[in-house]
């Protein structure tokens, strides 16, 4: 099975939660903006602290990371909020979080 089997799946589980911020009036810049925030602080977490069983709580931020994304996306599409500031966040967000996370190593 590939991830892009797996992808509708965790969708139609992560809709509920679309729906919730959606109602409660979180767009989908701020899930982007999170994404960021997450991935950055976990690196320098990982860069700082000098202790190499911190590691294994990677696959977790990767995880909440991956649904973060997968929410902005679907909030943007489904919620009407696509716009162009939120294009460039969530691609500058990636690369950024992407950096962030393999640097401790």
């Amino acid at each position: 099975m590939t991830l892009y089997q797996i992808k509708p799946l965790f969708q139609s589980l992560l809709r509920p939660t679309m729906f919730w911020l959606n109602k409660h009036h979180v767009t989908a810049n701020h899930i982007t903006l999170a994404a960021l925030a997450l991935s950055l602080l976990s690196g320098l977490l990982l860069m700082l602290v000098a202790q190499p069983i911190l590691f294994l709580l990677l696959p977790i931020v990767l995880f909440i990371r991956m649904a973060l994304n997968a929410l902005d996306g679907m909030l943007a599409r489904e919620c009407n909020q696509q716009t162009h500031l939120g294009a460039i966040l969530n691609e500058t967000g990636d690369v950024i979080s992407d950096i962030a996370l393999y640097l401790p190593f």
